[in-house]
């Protein structure tokens, strides 16, 4: 598990602390949980066992461990679970931890529950067009590329420069059939991010839509030279673009 994924974890979770009234030592597990995280899942089991197996503080700490452990089929239902029991909290409150129990769903390689799990915050939270990116991630697992498009263009609605966004209603129109549509969002993508990796591979895909080989190649090109250039050669998206080019 890459160390930016359990920070962005801990960093998701510390706005939700006081909403699930946390038992004492609950800040002390989550600290643990991003240096020992075989450590603070003992002592989520602990926090559990001095406090009732719901509560909140221990599986809080319980779902962060196992994430940094790179166990996410593990940690999904434990976010999902807690989500579910936050009654009291705010809508603005549970949305994230919907969302998280989304994003853990996804590593686990179940997108249909993740994407029921970005529906609930989305839901809750309507205006945050992450939780509709989201979604829009996991349809396009599920290649229902009409859903993916609508998706993006309510998330872009919402926030007119998330590439993400972008970048999938891109992929969308060319998967459907409308690479000239899917070539003004990629456009905009690589103008907004010029060194973005997705961005120019998705851009190279859509150009070889359009059958103009030499853009497509000139694309996936620069963004394998710019991985290797800034030590990112095992980037999925520089893998995508040597792929694309060895053929």
């Amino acid at each position: 598990m890459k160390a930016t994924l359990i920070v962005f974890f801990l960093a998701a979770f510390a706005a939700t602390a006081s909403a699930v009234r946390a038992e004492p030592g609950y800040e002390a597990c989550v600290d643990l949980a991003a240096t020992d995280p075989e450590a603070a899942l003992n002592m989520a089991q602990t926090l559990k066992l001095m406090h009732g197996e719901e509560e909140a503080g221990g599986m809080h700490c319980e779902a962060l461990a196992l994430m940094a452990l790179d166990r996410p089929a593990d940690a999904a239902p434990v976010f999902y679970r807690l989500a579910e029991r936050m009654l009291g909290a705010s809508d603005d409150l549970r949305a994230p931890v919907y969302a998280q129990a989304g994003d853990a769903f996804a590593l686990a390689g179940n997108p249909a529950q993740a994407r029921r799990s970005y529906e609930q915050a989305i839901a809750r939270v309507p205006g945050d067009p992450q939780y509709r990116v989201g979604r829009a991630r996991m349809r396009a697992l599920e290649e229902n590329w009409e859903g993916v498009r609508e998706d993006a263009a309510e998330a872009l609605a919402l926030d007119p420069h998330l590439i993400e966004a972008m970048l999938l209603r891109a992929a969308a129109n060319r998967v459907l059939g409308y690479p000239q549509a899917a070539l003004v969002d990629a456009n905009h993508a690589v103008d907004l991010r010029p060194h973005d990796l997705e961005a120019l591979v998705e851009r190279g895909r859509v150009h070889l839509a359009l059958g103009d080989r030499k853009s497509a190649w000139a694309d996936w090109e620069r963004a394998l030279d710019y991985a290797e250039a800034t030590g990112r050669g095992d980037d999925p998206a520089a893998a995508a673009a040597r792929h694309y080019l060895s053929r």
